[in-house]
């Protein structure tokens, strides 16, 4: 547990935060900057239920704010109703996030008092005005109100000016010295996505602010440099990771930003990208401006899978010809994969080996596809009779090792066993038919997780912050894997 935290939790605050990763979560410190710029106090709690309980209890905030995905708001729930057993109408508990935005039934769950769906900034404010003031909060828009034994749910506000938002407030982990101190530091430079992607769930969030406003928005270049003048001198990071692919797709804002970014910032940075959208002088681009990461979603090497289920609208000619161009102008990159899919076979998986072998990624993530509410995806799994219901339970909250439609995959645990190894392949590629023919029909699970672990560590987690050294990356992954233990 962290000192610096004990030592000051006696400092009283409106609202105090809670997530379950060690990561900065952008929604938080989004929400966190506009409460503070109207003189509200905040702070954020990470760890485990009893440490959470305790920073409630001794910092007495207004709300508890719980930032909820799918299969980890099993835990936020226990976690709250232990909070308001403690405290009762003393202190209100508020879930936000992809779950409860789609899942607002979750409202009828005893130790949850309101339901922030969508953008939060504007409504946790009115929140925070109506409980100074003594009004009423239960007609405030976004908000699902549970309140004298009614619930309240409220229509949708339009959409945000982004433009118009305080710098996310990255003080809040200035007490979390494994965040705020990270040399690599991350920027979003706009919000919401065109594509249509079924396994995600923007496109849900599109349906949800139709017409609200328009969805993707792109911040001004002068405001993202402004912020990131901003976290060069107080944090000194020594690079930067933009969480946004989007920016790419408007020819002009982009090399506006990348020239700009070299004049005034000249940091290495890592950036998400889109193998149909990346051109050799895209790539000049980047690679002028700093760029020395790159992740690109590949997701299935099954095309039909890929682009009928799925909906990418990516072929395999174009992930080949990115990643080949990548090459030529020697930006590593990583790949997003997915298995587990609804309906997905063996043979499925083994075509998202090759064709990752053939693209040659510094790292391929894998990860087991979970069924995330009200995505197209999840909607699809149950109409076809993969699922009864999309629901992902406490156990499969990670994605690594399970889902629900594994569980009841005749070949689940083969499935998984290559999602463990196939870094394995795809760097030694000789091994391919042993590890077909003999490795995945062994029980070492165990051994398979500590292999995929031990090469996510060499090959990428090393390598996602610039120059970072081996021991102080080593110092790092220890760090994060104790502090991930709390919430076992």
């Amino acid at each position: 547990m962290n000192k610096t935290i004990d030592l000051d939790m006696h400092k009283k605050v409106d609202a105090l935060f809670v997530h379950n990763y060690y990561e900065q979560h952008f929604g938080i410190m989004q929400i966190s900057a506009v409460l503070k710029q109207n003189g509200f106090t905040t702070d954020i709690a990470i760890g485990p239920r009893e440490y959470i309980i305790k920073r409630v209890l001794a910092q007495k905030p207004k709300i508890v704010g719980f930032y909820c995905t799918t299969g980890f708001h099993h835990k936020n729930i226990a976690t709250a109703l232990e909070i308001k057993k403690i405290l009762g109408d003393k202190i209100l508990t508020v879930f936000g996030g992809p779950h409860p935005t789609f899942v607002p039934e979750i409202i009828e769950e005893e130790g949850v008092d309101i339901v922030c769906r969508g953008e939060g900034e504007y409504a946790v404010l009115e929140l925070m005005q109506s409980l100074k003031g003594g009004t009423d909060y239960s007609g405030i828009k976004n908000l699902t109100v549970k309140k004298d034994n009614r619930i309240n749910k409220n229509e949708i506000r339009s959409l945000c000016d982004i433009e118009l938002l305080p710098h996310p407030d990255r003080e809040i982990y200035e007490e979390v010295p494994y965040i705020y101190g990270n040399k690599r530091q991350e920027v979003i430079l706009g919000r919401g996505c065109p594509f249509n992607c079924t396994f995600c769930s923007n496109h849900a969030f599109r349906g949800l602010y139709k017409e609200k406003g328009p969805y993707v928005r792109l911040r001004s270049i002068p405001k993202i440099m402004d912020e990131l003048l901003d976290v060069k001198k107080r944090i000194k990071p020594t690079c930067f990771f933009l969480h946004d692919e989007t920016f790419m797709l408007k020819k002009e804002y982009c090399s506006e930003f990348l020239r700009t970014y070299k004049e005034k910032i000249n940091l290495p940075f890592g950036c998400l990208t889109r193998a149909d959208i990346v051109t050799e002088d895209l790539i000049k681009l980047l690679k002028e401006a700093g760029c020395f990461f790159v992740t690109l979603g590949i997701e299935s090497g099954n095309e039909k899978i890929r682009n009928q289920i799925l909906k990418k609208n990516l072929s395999d000619n174009k992930i080949l010809s990115c990643a080949k161009l990548l090459h030529k102008h020697k930006i590593p990159f990583s790949s997003f994969n997915m298995v587990g899919l609804p309906g997905e076979s063996l043979k499925d998986v083994w075509q998202t080996v090759d064709i990752n072998m053939q693209a040659k990624p510094m790292w391929a993530w894998f990860s087991v596809y979970q069924t995330l509410p009200e995505t197209e995806l999840a909607h699809y799994a149950v109409e076809q009779g993969y699922l009864e219901a999309a629901n992902v339970s406490e156990r499969d909250a990670t994605f690594h090792e399970g889902s629900i439609l594994l569980r009841n995959h005749p070949e689940g645990r083969k499935i998984v066993r290559i999602k463990n190894i196939a870094n394995v392949m795809i760097k030694f590629p000789f091994l391919k038919a042993f590890v077909k023919k003999v490795v995945i029909n062994l029980p070492a699970d165990g051994l398979y997780a500590l292999i995929d672990k031990a090469l996510f560590f060499i090959f990428y987690y090393s390598r996602l912050t610039y120059k970072q050294g081996f021991f102080r990356t080593l110092h790092s992954a220890f760090s994060v894997a104790r502090r991930l233990k709390e919430f076992s």
